[in-house]
């Protein structure tokens, strides 16, 4: 699974990015973000790798999104940085011989399934220029 926090700091970075077709510095990123930037920059080349943004090498250089904001689900990014899923199971082994034990792995599969379908659905429904509108509407600065 990619590292706690993640997936909030690549929806804000997708986000900025759709403000500007020409893209942002990392610092100027992580400024927005309130990270450091050699932090962000884990991030964004996740994001590079799966090839949701871009990088320029430079003076001008920076990051850019590959595709319009309007193109780029949630459940995208979501999934793309998931590598397993959100609600893991237990890295115990439960007892066999235990009634509870024995049937907790099957239960909390099931549990744990329906739980990632209901967060895809949801995540399926908005895109980052979504996200990108509702946090200018949503910003303290907003008119």
């Amino acid at each position: 699974m990619a590292a706690s926090g993640w997936f909030s700091m690549s929806v804000h970075a997708l986000a900025l990015l759709a403000q500007n077709r020409e893209g942002y510095s990392s610092r100027f990123i992580a400024s927005s973000v309130n990270t450091h930037a050699v932090f962000l920059r884990r991030v964004l080349k996740r994001l590079v790798e799966v090839g949701l943004i871009e990088t320029r090498e430079g003076r001008d250089g920076g990051y850019r999104l590959t595709r319009a904001p309007e193109d780029i689900r949630l459940s995208e990014v979501y999934q793309t940085l998931q590598m397993e899923r959100a609600l893991a199971p237990s890295p115990a082994e439960p007892n066999p011989r235990c009634p509870v034990g024995s049937g907790m792995p099957t239960v909390f599969d099931a549990i744990a399934n329906e739980a990632e379908q209901a967060i895809l659905e949801t995540l399926q429904r908005y895109t980052i220029a979504d996200v990108a509108q509702r946090a200018l509407a949503a910003g303290v600065l907003s008119t």
